[in-house]
């Protein structure tokens, strides 16, 4: 009868796996840290192991290109993409320069057609008369011309801006001023009423202007 002798096991001490962990982390620290890397690097490019690292080099080179081409490859990708996203932002910065532009045009229209309504409510408005020693003259000069169309002038104060429109609406006299608001919008003449000065816009109102049929 053969009997063996079992040897105990022996417990798994940590304390063996310092040393590897320690090594591991100075090596990465001297092949992050700039001044060590460049020695690392210099050493296997200039040093004494120049003519292996060029012969290594040179043996690994052909396995490595194709995945220095595919590098390549991804890097000529992601530059296409930033050339696409700055040529779209180059072409919305430029959409809506049009759209600035066409904004500016409009205004400039619209600019236009007010001062074009002005000076035809200037030249449409009637000229107030000279004061003359008698009654006649006077009431001569509160009466508007009757060349001047309430209609028409209605329209150009519609379309001026209410301050534009009091301007000139408060060179003439009430009654003529409340014959063409009762001609316009509710709207404007609201706006045109409220732009004018209190003591004539309140001749105006006291008014007794019949309502256009």
């Amino acid at each position: 009868m053969i009997v063996t002798r079992q040897r105990p096991k022996k417990k798994f001490n940590p304390r063996k796996l310092i040393t590897p962990a320690v090594a591991i982390v100075l090596m990465a620290f001297a092949l992050t840290w700039p001044p060590s890397r460049t020695r690392i690097v210099g050493f296997f490019t200039n040093g004494p192991l120049q003519p292996i690292a060029t012969r290594v080099s040179a043996f690994v080179s052909p396995y490595l290109a194709p995945l220095h081409f595919a590098a390549q490859e991804q890097v000529i990708a992601d530059r296409n993409k930033q050339i696409e996203a700055l040529g779209g932002e180059i072409e919305g910065q430029r959409k809506d320069m049009a759209s600035k532009d066409a904004q500016i045009q409009a205004l400039q229209a619209q600019l236009k057609q007010i001062q074009d309504a002005a000076n035809a409510a200037a030249a449409a408005s009637p000229s107030p008369a000279p004061q003359g020693a008698g009654g006649a003259a006077g009431a001569a000069a509160q009466a508007p011309p009757s060349t001047d169309d309430p209609k028409h002038a209605a329209q150009v104060w519609a379309a001026m801006d209410p301050e534009q429109a009091a301007a000139v609406a408060q060179k003439l006299p009430a009654d003529y001023t409340a014959k063409v608001m009762a001609l316009m919008s509710a709207d404007a003449a609201g706006s045109l009423l409220g732009a004018l000065p209190p003591e004539y816009a309140a001749k105006v109102s006291q008014v007794s202007t019949p309502v256009p049929q």
